[in-house]
C-alpha cells in the first residue's frame, strides 16, 4: 500500500486558544475577563495563530523528506504527452498539388472549448491526385461492393472476404475527372492508413516480443496494378505497420508508373484499378482481418508546434541564470540550445543536474512543464559570458489531455498548402496526458521499489501498464494466453489494460496497445511471453421500473437511476476531487467568504474490478439510492443480447472481463398513497 506521510501535530486554532484559556486560572487567577475584546484574549489569538502556521510548516516536512527521495531513486514526474491523430488530406481537382511537407500544422477546436490545439505531421506525404470512388472485395468466387461501408464511418466490412484464401483480393478503384487530370497522377511512395472497427480491438492481444522487431503476418499479400489490359504487375510494398491487414497503421506501396484506365470487379465504367491480392498463407481459424476504412492521402501527426529561432535574452554574467522558453510544456530531447559569445557561437548540451558538470561544461538544465532553463553557477557549469545571446535553435512544444479531440476536429490549415482542399481527421486523436501530478508519483514509488526495473510478478506488469502511455487501469493475468483461452501455459502473462478516454466502452486503440508493448520490453524478463489487449467487455442493460415522490420530476428521475446504474457498472469511473487544504492565512495570502475557489479537474479514481461478477439484487439498492425514488416495482436485465431471468443467480465475467451499462429502459410513476 502506498506510502502515507504522518502528521505531526493536528493541533487546529481553536483547540490551541481552547488550551491556552483553560491554564489562566491556574497562573492568573486575577484574570477573569476572557472576551475577545479584552487585550490578552487578543494576544491568545495571536500567539494561536501564529503557532498554527508553525505547525502547517512542520507537517508539510515528511512530504519534503518523501520528495527528496524520490530524487534520490531518480524518480521524477513525467512530463505531458502528446496525443496522436492521423490526419487525411484531399486534394483539389486539377489543380497543381505540392506534397504536404513533414511538420504541416492543422489545427482545431477541443470539444470542451478552450484554445485552439495544433498537431504536426511526422512525416512528408506525396498525395495521390485521383479520387478514391470504388472499393470491392473479391471472395474467390464473387464481387461485393463494399464503397459505402468504407466511406461511412463505424460500417466494418472484411477485405477478403468471410473466409479468405488464395486469390481473394481487394479492389481500390480510382477515378479521373472530367477534363481528366494531368501530370503524375500516384506519387512514387503511395500511403494507405488502414483504421479498424474498435470492436475488434477488444479481444485481440498484441505480443511484446514483435514491439521492437516486425511481427511476422500470417499471409502474404501482393499489390499490383494494370500497366495494360492483359496483365497485372506487381508493386513494391516499402512498409506494412498492418501486418497483413490485422492491425491499424499505415501501408506504403511503389506508386504506379504507367497505370491505364480498365473495367474490373464487375464495376461499370473504366477506372484506375489496384488490388491487394492474398497469394500465400492463412489467417488463424475464425478470425479474418476486418476493417473500418481504408484510407489514401493520411499521415500521422502529434499536437506538437516546432519554434525555430527563439532568443531567449542576454547573459548578465551571473551563477544559475534562468531563462524561460515562450511556449510550454516542452519535448526535452527536441531542444538545441547554443549561446553567442564574443568568441564564438556554440550548442550547450543538456543535463539533468549539474552534479557532474565542471566549471568549464557547457550545460543546462530544463523543467519541461514551465520551459525554465537553467545555467551553472561556475562551479558547477559554466556561466554564459556577460552580454552573450542565449538562443532556442529549435524546441518542440505541446502535449496534454486537451490534445484528445474529437474526430471531425482538425480541420485547420494555419498556413495553407498547395493544391489542398481539406484536411481531417476521421478518428479521434489519443495518447495526449498531462503532466503527472505528485500524488500519482507517491503512488508510484512504493511499486517502483519493489519491481526494481524488472516485471516479475502480475502486480509490477499492472503498474507499469498504468505509467504507459494514456492507460487508466490495467491488470496482468498469469499463465495466461490469447490463443490458449482456459488453459494455464508457463511463461504467459497478459496484461489487460482500459485507455483513459471517455468511449463508453473504453476500448484501446492498436497505437496504445503496440505503445504499451514497446514500453514493456525493458522490463519484462526474456523468458517472459508476454501479450498486451482490451478488456471482454459484457454490455448490461437494465429495465426497471420505479416509484418516485408524486412532486418529483420523472425524466430527471428516470435520467439519474440511468446515471447511477451506469456509474455502479462503468469501468471507468471519475470524479472532481475536493480542493486541496487552504494553508492558514497570512498578510500576503487571505481567502474570504464567497472567494470562487477553482474545482480540480475530474480524475479516473477506478471503477468495476476486473473479473468481479454481478449480483443483479445489488441494483435495488443502487436505483433505490437516487433522490426522490420511493421503490422499485419490477428489474429485469438483458446481459449482452440475451435476457438474465434469474437475478438471483450472478453474472459471471472472466478475469479480463469489465462490465458496461447502456440504454436502461427505466420507466417512473408517482407513489400510490395508501
Amino acid at each position: 500500500m502506498p506510502l502515507v506521510p504522518p502528521v505531526l501535530d493536528s493541533r487546529t486554532f481553536q483547540q490551541l486558544v481552547d488550551r491556552a484559556l483553560q491554564r489562566i486560572p491556574h497562573y492568573t487567577p486575577e484574570w477573569t475577563d476572557y472576551n475577545l475584546s479584552d487585550p490578552g484574549v487578543t494576544l491568545i489569538d495571536l500567539f494561536a495563530w501564529l503557532t498554527e502556521l508553525m505547525f502547517y510548516q512542520l507537517n508539510r516536512v515528511p512530504d519534503l523528506n518523501y520528495i527528496k527521495f524520490l530524487q534520490l531513486i531518480g524518480l521524477e514526474l513525467q512530463p505531458a504527452q502528446p496525443a496522436v491523430a492521423d490526419l487525411t488530406f484531399s486534394p483539389q481537382p486539377n489543380a497543381n498539388v505540392a506534397p504536404v511537407p513533414q511538420g504541416t500544422q492543422v489545427g482545431g477546436q477541443p470539444s470542451g472549448g478552450g484554445q485552439q490545439v495544433v498537431f504536426e505531421t511526422q512525416e512528408g506525404l506525396d498525395l495521390i491526385r485521383l479520387a478514391l470512388t470504388d472499393v470491392r472485395v473479391f471472395d474467390g468466387a464473387a464481387y461485393a461492393d463494399v464503397t459505402d461501408a468504407n466511406g461511412t464511418g463505424g460500417a466494418t466490412y472484411r477485405p477478403f472476404g468471410w473466409v479468405p484464401q488464395v486469390g481473394s483480393a481487394l479492389y481500390l478503384g480510382f477515378s479521373q475527372t472530367d477534363p481528366p487530370t494531368t501530370g503524375t497522377l500516384f506519387p512514387q511512395d503511395m500511403r494507405f492508413c488502414l483504421f479498424r472497427p474498435a470492436s475488434t480491438q477488444t479481444g485481440q492481444a498484441q505480443s511484446a516480443a514483435g514491439a521492437e522487431s516486425p511481427a511476422t503476418p500470417p499471409v502474404q499479400i501482393a499489390w499490383e496494378y494494370r500497366p495494360s489490359a492483359t496483365r497485372w504487375k506487381r508493386l513494391n510494398v516499402l512498409r506494412d505497420d498492418t501486418v497483413a491487414f490485422t492491425r491499424g497503421g499505415y501501408v506504403l506501396v511503389q506508386g504506379p508508373a504507367d497505370p491505364i484506365l480498365t473495367t474490373e470487379a464487375n464495376r461499370e465504367g473504366e477506372r484506375i484499378w489496384l488490388r491487394a491480392r492474398l497469394v500465400s498463407g492463412a489467417y488463424p481459424s475464425r478470425t479474418p482481418p476486418e476493417i473500418d476504412a481504408l484510407r489514401p492521402n493520411t499521415v500521422s501527426a502529434k499536437q506538437l508546434t516546432t519554434v525555430h529561432d527563439e532568443s531567449l535574452g542576454l547573459s548578465d554574467g551571473r551563477p544559475s541564470q534562468v531563462f524561460r522558453l515562450r511556449q510550454q510544456p516542452v519535448i526535452a530531447d527536441s531542444l538545441q540550445i547554443t549561446v553567442a559569445e564574443p568568441e564564438e557561437t556554440t550548442p550547450w548540451k543538456h543535463v539533468p543536474d549539474f552534479l557532474s558538470s565542471g566549471p568549464d561544461d557547457k550545460a543546462y538544465t530544463l523543467d519541461p512543464a514551465t520551459g525554465e532553463i537553467q545555467f551553472g553557477d561556475g562551479n558547477n557549469g559554466r556561466i554564459p559570458v556577460d552580454g552573450s545571446e542565449v538562443v532556442a535553435v529549435v524546441y518542440q512544444a505541446g502535449g496534454g489531455a486537451a490534445g484528445n479531440v474529437a474526430a471531425g476536429a482538425l480541420t485547420t490549415l494555419p498556413s495553407p498548402v498547395a493544391g489542398i482542399a481539406s484536411v481531417t481527421n476521421e478518428q479521434p486523436a489519443v495518447g495526449g496526458r498531462d503532466q503527472q501530478d505528485l500524488e500519482a508519483l507517491k503512488q508510484q514509488a512504493p511499486a517502483e521499489l519493489r519491481r526494481r526495473s524488472r516485471a516479475v510478478t502480475t502486480e509490477d506488469f499492472a503498474s507499469l501498464a498504468d505509467e504507459a502511455g494514456s492507460v487508466a487501469r490495467a491488470t496482468a493475468i498469469a499463465l495466461a494466453h490469447p490463443d490458449h483461452p482456459g488453459v494455464e501455459v508457463a511463461g504467459a502473462v497478459t496484461v489487460v489494460i482500459v485507455p483513459d478516454a471517455d468511449e463508453v466502452p473504453p476500448i484501446p486503440s492498436d497505437g496504445l496497445i503496440h505503445e504499451v508493448c514497446q514500453y514493456f520490453q525493458q522490463y519484462r524478463l526474456i523468458t517472459t511471453e508476454l501479450f498486451v489487449k482490451g478488456p471482454a467487455y459484457t454490455q448490461v442493460k437494465v429495465h426497471a421500473a420505479v416509484s418516485a415522490h408524486s412532486y418529483a420530476a420523472f425524466d430527471a428521475v428516470s435520467e439519474q437511476v440511468q446515471d447511477a446504474i451506469n456509474h455502479y457498472l462503468a469501468p471507468l469511473t471519475r470524479d472532481t476531487p475536493s480542493a486541496a487544504p487552504v494553508p492558514p492565512a497570512t498578510s500576503a495570502t487571505t481567502v474570504q467568504a464567497g472567494t470562487p475557489v477553482e474545482t480540480p479537474p475530474a480524475e479516473v479514481i477506478g471503477g468495476w474490478d476486473f473479473g468481479r461478477d454481478l449480483h443483479p439484487t445489488n441494483l435495488y439498492s443502487v436505483i433505490l439510492g437516487v433522490a426522490d425514488v420511493v421503490s422499485v416495482d419490477s428489474l429485469a436485465l438483458t446481459v449482452g443480447t440475451q435476457p438474465w431471468d434469474q437475478l438471483e443467480e450472478p453474472v459471471a465475467l472472466p478475469p479480463d472481463g469489465l462490465f458496461y451499462g447502456v440504454d436502461h429502459e427505466i420507466t417512473v410513476t408517482p407513489e400510490q398513497d395508501l
